[in-house]
């Protein structure tokens, strides 16, 4: 039989462009200097350089894609098998804040999400396009082995004469040794995935992530290698037989209890936070009790024991220190479903390359996918995905494991167009890049301000007398009267301050501003309970006030009362969104 002849009307497949040589370099340059870039730079509570820093690279590594649609035709989407499910998990991250009661609580959760999808996506389509996809993990696991360096000499104070800060618990430039032994763990896996695929350099790589387990064990972080044992484990299952297996298995028994013998002085109260978490779950079993709440609603279900070890006036616990148990708290049981299909994702793919033998690249993927295996397994015990750079790791390895061993390029949808999805890819960007710099931007504006108080002199004395002056010729001048209790203020002479403003109240009882100037300044002497009532009588009289809600919700937020604290500053940001104040303390809540 001869061949059939193609239907006029079939129009014959689009011819695909090679991408250019440079295009594939330049995506090796972009995510090596990702991961330099997150050994290098500095992690700072609130301004979260480091994590900004990751951000940066993800969002770029996605606008390269769009910018290559616009380019170049067709337009070619990687599909993978984890595209569902971390979609799913990106699209319950909007839901839930759409219908969280205070976005200000929810939006840094909310980040979170959108931002483990967008590591997750830059890598899935691109990693097939790197010329030489092993220069990025290695560049990956030269900066953990930098940092497990660091780490070793911050335990000596440094060498020599070079002096570095020294910590009993190392955390490079981590800020936290709990975060920074989860890199460095990443970092190690990915070093041996690297010593399995190039056998020139295995000795190289082999003490690469020789280094980065030192600087890890130099953090005594327990959950890292518990979590790393249960990796090498669950691969020692799928790929060992017989004598080899159980060798294995018996080596990690054998290094597990002299792990417990070491650390077995450390205190452990987790137990304590898993049970009364789950006690907060129980009260929102099916959608939970918000996203980015756990911090405000778990004091309500501490028990007395946890209370008695940690005040809440004293300690916050916002991390329930397992983050499928805190998913569950937050988002009930339709949110942890979501987080299982990524998890179930994982692991899919963890079985089929340890079960294929044949697979290209196996021992490079094995290595990416086993750094994020031991990022999901930590979880477990500790809070690692809250921080964001430990979720870029987390999704980043998905993304790059799954796009390169086990996607297919397919052409995006003809209608809209490849300009269309382009152009709404990089508006979703921007979207997010302005919610995720918000945080940083609200601190740089509050540093900028001046300051309220000024040094007296021979023009304060000046303006002194002629106000008081004034104020005897006219007794019932309300005006004088708080202008003269401002000018007291702000040279920090409370107790006449006080007097003229109780005398302003007298006089104007309907102005709300003298209350909460009286607030203030029973803050200022360290009366809180005193300047709650003042700021409580403030906002009786003006309730549209903006600053002494402000002043009720940091308040609140310093003496543990955190609920409280977030509903007054959530009113603040419905009345006034740019609220630098009220932006920075519903940061500091989860710091």
């Amino acid at each position: 039989m001869g061949k059939k002849k193609r239907a006029a009307s079939e129009a014959p497949p689009p011819a695909v462009e090679a991408p250019p040589s440079w295009e594939g370099w330049g995506l090796t340059a972009l995510w090596a200097a990702a991961f330099f870039g997150l050994a290098l730079v500095g992690d700072q509570k609130v301004l979260r350089y480091k994590l900004l820093t990751a951000e940066a690279f993800a969002a770029a590594g996605l606008a390269w894609v769009f910018v290559s649609w616009a380019a170049r035709a067709p337009a070619l989407w990687r599909r993978t098998a984890l595209d569902l499910p971390v979609t799913l998990y990106a699209l319950g991250g909007l839901a839930y804040y759409a219908v969280a009661p205070e976005h200000g609580a929810a939006q840094g959760e909310f980040n979170r999400v959108l931002f483990s999808a967008a590591a997750f996506f830059a890598a899935s389509q691109t990693a097939a396009r790197l010329p030489r996809p092993e220069l990025a993990v290695g560049a990956w696991a030269l900066s953990g082995a930098a940092l497990g360096l660091y780490a070793l000499l911050q335990t000596r104070g440094g060498l020599g004469p070079l002096l570095i800060p020294q910590l009993d618990r190392p955390i490079a430039t981590f800020g936290n040794p709990i975060f920074l032994a989860a890199f460095l763990a990443a970092s190690a896996c990915a070093a041996l995935g690297l010593a399995g695929a190039d056998a020139r350099r295995r000795g190289l790589w082999s003490a690469v992530a020789a280094l980065a387990l030192a600087g890890a064990w130099t953090t005594q972080t327990r959950a890292a290698f518990a979590a790393l044992a249960a990796v090498a484990g669950m691969w020692a299952l799928m790929t060992l037989e017989g004598r080899r297996r159980w060798t294995a298995l018996g080596t990690l028994a054998l290094a597990g209890l002299g792990a417990a013998w070491f650390f077995r002085g450390r205190q452990w109260t987790h137990g304590l936070i898993w049970r009364d978490t789950l006690s907060l779950w129980l009260a929102h079993p099916w959608f939970g009790c918000g996203l980015g709440r756990f911090h405000l609603e778990f004091p309500a279900h501490a028990s007395p024991a946890l209370r008695a070890l940690w005040p809440e006036s004293k300690v916050i616990v916002n991390f329930a220190h397992n983050e499928y148990l805190q998913v569950l708290a937050e988002t009930g049981v339709v949110g942890l479903a979501l987080l299982a299909g990524v998890v179930g994702g994982w692991f899919r793919l963890a079985r089929e390359c340890a079960a294929r033998a044949e697979l290209p690249r196996r021992a490079l993927l094995g290595g990416v996918l086993a750094a994020a295996g031991v990022l999901l397994v930590q979880n477990a015990a500790s809070p690692d995905i809250r921080f964001g750079v430990s979720s870029f790791v987390v999704f980043w390895s998905l993304g790059f494991a799954a796009g390169l061993g086990w996607g297919s390029d397919v052409p995006v949808l003809l209608f809209p167009g490849r300009f269309a999805f382009a152009g709404a890819g990089l508006l979703a960007l921007t979207l997010w890049g302005g919610m995720a710099v918000e945080p940083l931007l609200a601190q740089r504006r509050l540093f900028a301000q001046p300051s309220f108080h000024v040094e007296g002199g021979t023009e304060f004395d000046r303006a002194v007398a002629e106000l008081e002056g004034r104020l005897k010729a006219s007794p019932g001048d309300a005006d004088v009267a708080e202008n003269l209790a401002y000018l007291y203020a702000k040279a920090s002479r409370w107790p006449e301050a006080t007097r003229y403003f109780e005398l302003t109240a007298r006089l104007a009882p309907t102005r709300p501003g003298p209350f909460n100037n009286l607030g203030n300044i029973a803050y200022s002497t360290g009366d809180r309970d005193g300047a709650i009532r003042w700021w409580g009588r403030s906002l009786e009289v003006g309730p549209e006030q903006v600053d002494a809600r402000v002043n009720l919700g940091k308040t609140l937020y310093e003496m543990g009362r955190l609920k409280e604290s977030a509903k007054n500053l959530e009113e603040v940001l419905r009345r006034d969104p740019d609220n630098e104040k009220a932006q920075v303390l519903l940061k500091k809540m989860v710091e």
